[in-house]
């Protein structure tokens, strides 16, 4: 089937699954042959797949932002919404070139937007996977 563009829609739904299960394997730090089943055990056959696409679009790829600019777009969304998503973000943004002292200077300032509370709660995961000293168990740079 074709879309108005012409292009080859079974084609591109391909591509997209596949780029966004490089972009998981890039977020959990896993071999992208094991991204599908750990996905599917997380949330689901169904929601996995929507999630593959929806990560394989432009968002992940757009030659607009660096994986770097990426990571601290990401991770200030993730903050502002709370949630026990942050770690995994935190060591893809250091493997991005973002130091603890850097990630401490965003969350310091986006604090000073998403309030307090939030910012804290942040600021203890960024000090808990990136943070100088013993890391907590689950934490640091190997953990998915």
């Amino acid at each position: 089937m074709k879309d108005i563009a012409g292009r080859d829609r079974a084609a591109d739904l391909a591509g997209r699954r596949e780029r966004g299960i490089e972009a998981y394997a890039r977020i959990f730090d896993v071999p992208e042959e094991d991204v599908p089943a750990a996905m599917a055990a997380r949330v689901g056959p169904v929601f996995a797949e929507e999630a593959f696409l929806a990560a394989g679009g432009p968002a992940w790829s757009d030659p607009g932002l660096t994986d770097r600019e990426r990571s601290l777009v990401i991770m200030t969304a993730l903050a502002s919404l709370g949630g026990d998503r942050l770690d995994g973000h935190i060591r893809l943004a250091q493997r991005n070139g973002l130091d603890y002292e850097a990630l401490t200077a965003v969350m310091t300032l986006v604090t000073n937007y998403i309030g307090q509370a939030r910012g804290s709660v942040a600021m203890e995961a960024i000090k808990r996977v990136a943070g100088p000293g013993p890391r907590t168990p689950g934490s640091g740079a190997g953990a998915a």
